[in-house]
Parts: structure tokens; C-alpha cells; sequence
């Protein structure tokens, strides 16, 4: 009985965001990630996926990762670097390919203003697709499908044109080329 009326509840929470307008992200398409949060996930001047999760050994996150590790080759192969978030209390040491830094004290979701999920119980679970330059081509929100994040993130990915070196450098500095 508790069980049913848990999913009863996490149902309702679910329909409720899926609101139009009712979703809050803590950055949109078209805006800058701040570079602080690119230095200390080590992308700076890259194409990269930022996602944020709440601990290494919960269920949902730890499939997340998974999807990312399985889907790590597609995003290289269009030159994407991959980046997972969790803060000091969800780092559990999960052995994966994927490149997992600490949020301390939660610092880069305090930035990007990503408010909790479920009534402030979870960390929100949001995902960033960047350009070179740091601006926004995807974002995604669903704590209740983590494999979603790996798809919506692919295919933003594959909106990125790709520069050439010069153009990546310049990009970098948020400098455009003729």
C-alpha cells in the first residue's frame, strides 16, 4: 500500500512539471554557462555535456552514468567531452568513463540557480549541451527517465557545427570570425 501510494505521488509530481512553463531551468538555450562552472568541470573553450545528478549509488543516477559511459564513443566522435555533477555527499567513487567532478558545497548549482526536484527532497537532474564558446544549444530536465538525458544531450550534440581549430580557439575566447 505504501508503495502504490509512493508511485501515486512521484505520477502526480511528474505531471506537474511537464507543465508548460512549469519547468524551471537553471539556464537556457541561448544563454552563457558561467565560466567558473566550465573551468571547474575542465571544459572551457570545448563542445561539452554538463549533467547534474544526485549521488553515485542511487538507482536512477547510477543509470545515468551508465547511459552516458555506454554512449561516451557517439559524443567523442563529435568531439563532445562529457561531464557528470554530484555534490561532495553523492560522490560514492563509481568506477566510470565517464568524467565525474564535486560540486563543493554546491557552488556551481547555487550559479546556475537548478533548484531541487520532488518537493526539495532530490538535487534537480539537469542537463547542459555547450558549444565552444560556453553557450547553450541544450538543456533537459526529467529526474524520473535519466536515459532521456543521454538522448536529448546527443542530439543537441549533433547541432554543433564543427570549427576548425582557429575557429574553436576563437570561439573559445568569444571572439567570431568573419
Amino acid at each position: 500500500m505504501l508503495r502504490l501510494a509512493l508511485l501515486a505521488l512521484v505520477g502526480a509530481v511528474s505531471a506537474l512539471r511537464v507543465v508548460p512553463g512549469a519547468i524551471r531551468m537553471g539556464a537556457a538555450v541561448g544563454d552563457k554557462l558561467p565560466s567558473s562552472v566550465l573551468s571547474t568541470c575542465g571544459v572551457s573553450g570545448k563542445k561539452a555535456v554538463i549533467f547534474f545528478y544526485g549521488a553515485d549509488d542511487a538507482p536512477s543516477c547510477s543509470k545515468e552514468i551508465g547511459a552516458f559511459d555506454a554512449n561516451l564513443a557517439a559524443f567523442s566522435g563529435l568531439g563532445v567531452s562529457v561531464v557528470g555533477v554530484r555534490n561532495g555527499a553523492g560522490d560514492k567513487g563509481i568506477d566510470s568513463d565517464v568524467k565525474l567532478v564535486v560540486d563543493e558545497g554546491d557552488a556551481m548549482r547555487s550559479e546556475l540557480a537548478i533548484a531541487p526536484d520532488l518537493f526539495g527532497l532530490l538535487g534537480g537532474r539537469e542537463t547542459y549541451v555547450v558549444d565552444a564558446s560556453g553557450t547553450v544549444v541544450g538543456v533537459h530536465n526529467n529526474q524520473f527517465d535519466p536515459a532521456s538525458h543521454v538522448t536529448t544531450a546527443l542530439a543537441a550534440a549533433e547541432t554543433i557545427p564543427n570549427l576548425n581549430p582557429l575557429e574553436q580557439f576563437a570561439a573559445s575566447l568569444g571572439i567570431e570570425l568573419p
